[in-house]
């Protein structure tokens, strides 16, 4: 017999492959957080250029443009924008709860487990 295996039980084998499962799947977040902060980067790039472009369209075709047609515009688009960022604002919040409740569930288990393994070890 293998002696490595000697001294494990079921419970030795199955804690390790689960802890590997999930300090591989904490991996993953750098790679997450690097990849959305260089997507914003470059979307960030793409609307300066977009708009760059943009500006010198109008210079060269609506240079009359009239104002009131203008600030009718710029309060659709801020109506908009408060809409929109209103939406970010709860999804932000709705995500926030999520990931608390989910944290305090696992808290709430791993309390659990930890009397019942206090009260098993008492009973043995």
């Amino acid at each position: 017999m293998d002696k490595t295996l000697e001294s494990k039980t079921f419970a030795d084998i199955f804690e390790k492959s689960i802890k590997q499962f999930i300090n591989n799947r904490e991996s993953f977040l750098p790679l997450v957080i690097k990849n959305f902060s260089d997507g914003n980067r470059e979307y960030n790039n793409y609307i300066e250029q977009l708009f760059h472009v943009m500006r010198k369209f109008e210079g060269n075709f609506f240079e009359n443009t009239d104002k009131s047609l203008l600030k009718i515009f710029e309060d659709y688009t801020n109506e908009f924008s408060k809409l929109y960022l209103m939406h970010v604002d709860a999804s932000r919040k709705n995500f926030e709860n999520y990931l608390e409740t989910r944290l305090s569930i696992m808290s709430s288990w791993n309390e659990h487990m930890k009397k019942f393994a206090d009260n098993s070890q008492n009973n043995l």
